[in-house]
């Protein structure tokens, strides 16, 4: 009697705790990338949850469970496009021996951004949301701080070049970063309108000739 107790536990399966919500089937940062090209394309609010779900192949409440709402979703793809688009200033800036070099190496990298194969055109932070409602005018504040830390930092890397001594001490470095901010920004807008890389390329050149116009 008692070895068919024994016998009848050992032979009942062994209770196993059911783990709570379902395990990510996806790539994350695959679905980041795929979601940062739509918006990159279309822009913030022309994007809708249903253009997300069916181009990520997520059901609504997965997309919600894994990257919040809209807007939090499109912080995340604005990180994703920073990290692995964005033109890298930063090695730019840092590995240049003059500030000339820098800013003339940082545009031409820039159109090797703006105009690829596959790719939207254009920066994101300057086209994602050029025409957003009221509603979204923090989204707008957010995109228009990121781009005035790009503008900070060409300041910052033209006063250094005042500082080392490759650029004129008598230059006006406002001037000069509000100039070539305004040729970056156009050169996005230009490979919007489906200006090729050549003629963007010519814009640069005649952007650095100007350059001596601001030591004199």
């Amino acid at each position: 009697m008692t070895e068919q107790k024994i016998t009848a536990v050992e032979n009942v399966a062994p209770i196993t705790k059911r783990k709570r919500g379902r395990p990510k089937c996806f790539d994350e940062q695959q679905a980041l990338q795929q979601a940062m090209l739509l918006f990159w394309e279309y822009g913030y609010e022309a994007t809708s949850m249903s253009d997300l779900t069916q181009t990520l192949n997520l059901s609504a409440p997965s997309l919600y469970s894994s990257f919040g709402d809209k807007s939090q979703l499109f912080q995340r793809c604005l990180e994703y496009y920073l990290q692995h688009e964005a033109c890298p200033i930063e090695p730019i800036f840092q590995s240049a021996k003059t500030a000339k070099i820098a800013i003339e190496l940082y545009l031409y990298e820039n159109i090797k951004r703006l105009v690829q194969e596959h790719k939207p055109t254009g920066c994101m932070l300057v086209v994602a949301a050029m025409n957003c409602s009221e509603q979204n005018h923090s989204l707008q504040q957010d995109l228009l701080s990121k781009r005035q830390q790009v503008k900070q930092r060409i300041y910052q890397r033209l006063a250094q070049g005042v500082q080392e001594g490759d650029l004129s001490a008598q230059v006006n470095v406002q001037e000069m970063t509000d100039f070539y901010s305004t040729v970056i920004q156009g050169l996005t807008l230009q490979a919007r309108d489906g200006v090729d890389k050549v003629q963007l390329n010519q814009v640069v050149k005649h952007a650095m000739q100007a350059w001596c116009l601001f030591e004199k």
